[in-house]
């Protein structure tokens, strides 16, 4: 009996000893500051073509400061110098083989690349740290290229920043540094340099390389031909010339390319040349020159277009050889006379005419004139003939050609239809790309060209129905006319043309076409006879699944069969449900449906698309799932989703931070419309509490509610798991917008959500805080004026008056905003003069007079999306109002911090700024008074302490 007592005594302090140190380790759980980002890492992975290797790179989500930062050099090397000695983290790749267990890890690895034969592969690693530091002043970090042997580990390494590649069918691996070629040959492990290369090219199978040679003096120039394999040289054509543009024919046997001469920085396109050569495998190639002046159709001032950094402007051959598909430009032949010009009309009057008739803002013009300096145009150059054709023009801006047909275009002018807020539009012209010939086939439409990979079709929405457009044959059809379904996106709350939901690819052998509806996918037969198909109907509606496909194609850019979708063999589709946010993977096969695998999880790479990726030449996949408490990992498994094996551990840190859950809540607008939301719970939370509360907004964001909010030093919004960590919730409402009143509409939405999360007994109804940025910022802006549920309101980049955004606001290419107004997210769907009453009581700043909710801005100055004197207008009538607003302008910022130290700056004052008013803590000085213009600068060093240093210790 004692024994067993004593048995009980031991046992009750065991259990007790294991609840006392749970409780210990739930209360060493830290909040999740700022500064602890910098421990945070994504990662991404590749696969090798058998499937039997994967790369996983980790990346932090914060470097430490780097030289290209603005922000003092001594400073961000002490910066840099605290992140690595005291965090002891960097980037690592990590090289992994799923049969033997083989793992190579490599520090500060980056861009790996496996061969086609999934035997070595290449990647690129920083140089040594004490020879770079020997040249600060370094433009880039130098860095160093490894070649791997998989199996061995055998590497060879070359001090380079240059991109490389493996040959596609060959076995050797090339790298292009500084004009330097490398040619490794893998089965040999040899070595062969080329020097002066101009430009190279390899063949379909590369057997071959093309090369230039581009020297200052010119000597040794032309045009060569080496061969790996042999390690043989042969010249195609060498002179005192610069030679570019090189391309290969369809059948790898013949080359083409363009010779000139340049004197200093002009070319002489006059005396521009097109070089042909065939039989390059032979002994004695045959090369035809063509010169420009004996073209037949090159009008003047016009000429070939050569090769740019920054366009590659491409020779494409017609499938016969026969005709040669080109880029021309006009040039200056006065180049060079700029400066004396200059000189002659500097006292000539700086006036620029603005007429009401002017089909595009002057200032539009302005920026186009400086873009289209470069502007080149489309043509066919008929060799027999030496006739060459233009297919584009300032007439015809757009030409469309499928890779996989050589005689059919379409061609679009949109001249008639140029407007300031209206969607854009175009005649579409059939160009029978044998002769150059052209027709009219169709007006004033708005829906996008999708060709068939063939080339001789295209399907086009008109904004009611599907059409499909038979070139060949000149006849049309509307494909969807006799279907009991509409294709409209009804989802969609732009007033103007009506989208649908996505055109997604051509059948395979079948004369059809596969489009997307709200949940489903309908195959659509183009001949008339056949009757449409749901593939997707085995699914009922009631369950509210959508799915898409997932393109698992591996050289859809490369070869035209891959740019269809083959029905018989099975797809893999993206499923993902409207209501509750699971996601999920299913098989389509001979038109049945098959459940992979569907969880309360997030299957995203990015955003909320799918990340699934296959081996080119196995089964092998590797998909990566997370929700919001854990990060979304890598699995490695088949196409039959079974055996998963989690392959990556992101962000094992997390476990030391206090985390959060979600819930999602639905409620319903004015209208009855139903909605939902996302709401974020932090995990210690006890019931009966009643938490402060952060309202984040922009548009519809519920089908988050499984993504992993990841910390970082975001230049936009706050950031989530900084709140969440700290005992805050966090709302994520969705809108519901009616044209014509879109700021009004986010109100009402976002208070019926916030109701719904009283009703539900979480929030304390007097510590709402809301932030939004651009869009969001419009939102907190108007909000702030109205009675409303908020204690405080940060607001970024937002419009606060829309009467100067339609008549006023230039952006980044010179053009107003009357259509993001009219058509796009602005909702308005009219203008100020037709609708006055609607721009007034829809803008924040003519409201301005009852704002009584504590509101800080934030704007950059170089903002070209939305311009930062919507923020300091606001500001200003509200400092004249004396109402409680504090402005953050940051010099030089765009649509969004891009600067770390601005980005950091804006993450510490808006968490200092919400914790004073919905937790009361201290406020910083910066909210409660003046800092005098020369303080300020004084205390700017300070101040960056301050703020910076703790982050980075």
């Amino acid at each position: 009996m004692i024994k067993k007592f004593i048995l009980a005594i031991i046992v009750l302090i065991a259990f007790s000893s294991l609840g006392i140190n749970n409780l210990q380790a739930q209360s060493e759980k830290k909040v999740l500051g700022i500064e602890d980002v910098k421990t945070w890492r994504s990662h991404t992975v590749i696969l090798s073509n058998d499937g039997q290797w994967y790369t996983v790179l980790y990346t932090l989500t914060e470097k430490p400061v780097a030289k290209s930062d603005s922000v003092d050099r001594k400073y961000a090397e002490k910066i840099s110098k605290e992140f690595y000695d005291q965090t002891n983290q960097s980037d690592i790749l990590y090289i992994c083989n799923t049969i033997s267990g083989i793992k190579y890890e490599i520090k500060d690895g980056k861009k790996p690349l496996f061969s086609a034969a999934s035997d070595w592969i290449a990647y690129q690693i920083k140089s040594d740290l004490e020879e770079e530091k020997k040249d600060p002043k370094a433009k880039e970090d130098k860095a160093i290229i490894e070649l791997k042997h998989l199996a061995t580990g055998f590497t060879v390494k070359y001090e380079s920043n240059a991109d490389f590649s493996f040959a596609e069918d060959q076995n050797y691996f090339i790298s292009n540094d500084k004009n330097s070629l490398l040619i490794y040959d893998l089965d040999n492990r040899s070595e062969h340099f080329i020097g002066n290369i101009g430009e190279y090219l390899l063949d379909k199978n590369s057997d071959y390389i093309a090369y230039t040679i581009s020297t200052e003096d010119k000597r040794g120039n032309g045009i060569y031909l080496y061969h790996p394999k042999n390690r043989t040289t042969k010249a195609i054509q060498t002179g005192n010339f610069i030679y570019s543009n090189l391309s290969w024919n369809k059948e790898k046997s013949a080359l083409a390319a363009y010779k000139y001469t340049k004197d200093k920085d002009k070319i002489d396109y006059e005396k521009m040349s097109l070089l042909v050569v065939s039989g390059v495998e032979s002994k004695m190639p045959i090369t035809l020159e063509y010169n420009v002046k004996d073209f037949q159709g090159m009008t003047e001032n016009m000429g070939l277009a050569e090769k740019t950094a920054q366009s590659a402007n491409k020779i494409t051959w017609s499938g016969d050889g026969a005709r040669l598909f080109l880029k021309i430009k006009k040039y200056d032949q006065d180049k060079g006379k700029d400066e004396k010009k200059e000189k002659e009309n500097k006292d000539d009057p700086t006036v620029q005419v603005w007429h009401w008739k002017d089909q595009k803002l002057l200032s539009q013009r302005m920026v186009e004139a400086e873009t289209n300096k470069n502007e080149v145009f489309d043509a066919i150059f008929f060799r027999e003939s030496k006739k060459l054709i233009r297919l584009t023009s300032d007439e015809m801006q757009s030409l469309i050609v499928s890779a996989g047909t050589d005689n059919w275009g379409v061609g679009l002018d949109n001249r008639k239809y140029i407007s300031d807020w209206d969607n854009d539009k175009n005649d579409l012209y059939s160009i029978n790309l044998t002769n150059g010939d052209k027709k009219l086939i169709a007006e004033k439409q708005a829906g996008r060209v999708e060709m068939a990979p063939h080339g001789e079709k295209f399907v086009i929405w008109d904004g009611e129905h599907y059409w499909c457009y038979d070139l060949k044959n000149d006849s049309k059809h509307n494909i969807t006319a006799d279907l009991p379904v509409s294709f409209i996106n009804t989802e969609d709350d732009h007033a103007g043309f009506r989208p649908d939901y996505g055109f997604l690819a051509w059948v395979k052998d079948q004369n059809a076409v596969i489009v997307n509806h709200k949940l489903d996918l309908w195959l659509l037969p183009l001949d008339k006879k056949s009757k449409a198909k749901n593939l997707t109907a085995s699914v009922p509606t009631e369950e509210s699944i959508r799915f898409r496909f997932d393109d698992l194609s591996f050289k859809r850019e490369e070869e035209v069969e891959d740019r269809y979708i083959e029905l018989k063999s099975a797809n893999i589709l993206y499923a993902f449900n409207t209501k509750t946010k699971y996601a999920g993977y299913y098989r389509l096969q001979k038109e049945k449906l098959e459940k992979l695998v569907y969880e309360p999880a997030s299957y995203a790479s990015s955003g909320y698309r799918s990340g699934l990726i296959k081996a080119e030449k196995s089964d092998a996949i590797i998909y990566k799932m997370g929700d919001y408490q854990n990060y979304p990992e890598a699995y490695l498994s088949n196409l039959n989703f079974t055996g998963a094996k989690k392959i990556t551990n992101t962000n094992p840190q997390q476990k030391q931070y206090e985390w959060g859950h979600r819930v999602l809540i639905d409620y319903t607008n004015d209208d009855g419309v139903p909605l939902q939301g996302v709401l974020s719970i932090p995990d210690s939370y006890k019931m009966g509490q009643k938490l402060p509360m952060i309202v984040y907004s922009y548009e519809k964001l519920s089908d988050g509610m499984y993504a992993y909010s990841s910390p970082y030093l975001s230049g936009s919004s706050v950031n989530e798991m900084s709140y969440v960590s700290d005992g805050y919730l966090f709302l994520r409402p969705d809108i519901h917008f009616n044209v014509g009143t879109p700021h009004s509409d986010m109100h009402e939405c976002i208070d019926a959500a916030i109701e719904k999360v009283m009703e539900l007994g979480y929030v304390d109804e007097k510590r709402i805080g809301y932030e939004g940025f651009s869009y969001g910022g419009h939102t907190g802006m108007y909000i702030s004026t109205q009675k409303n549920k908020f204690a405080a309101i940060a607001a970024g980049a937002g419009v606060s008056n829309l009467v100067h955004g339609f008549n006023i606001d230039i952006v980044r290419d010179g053009s107003n905003e009357q259509d993001y107004y009219m058509t796009q997210q602005g909702r308005l769907g009219t203008d100020p003069t037709s609708n006055t009453k609607m721009y007034i009581s829809e803008s924040a700043v003519f409201n301005a007079q009852t704002m009584n909710t504590p509101l800080l801005l934030f704007h950059g100055t170089a903002d070209n999306v939305v311009v930062w004197e919507h923020s300091f207008g606001f500001y200003s009538i509200l400092r004249y109002l004396k109402k409680p607003v504090v402005f953050l302008s940051y010099e030089g910022e765009g649509h969004g911090l891009r600067n770390k130290g601005n980005r950091l700056d804006i993450q510490l004052r808006l968490k200092e700024y919400f914790d004073h008013y919905l937790k009361g803590k201290e406020a910083g000085k910066w909210m409660l008074e003046e800092i005098p213009y020369k303080a300020k600068e004084k205390s700017k060093e300070a101040e960056k302490e301050r703020r910076t240093v703790p982050v980075w210790k």
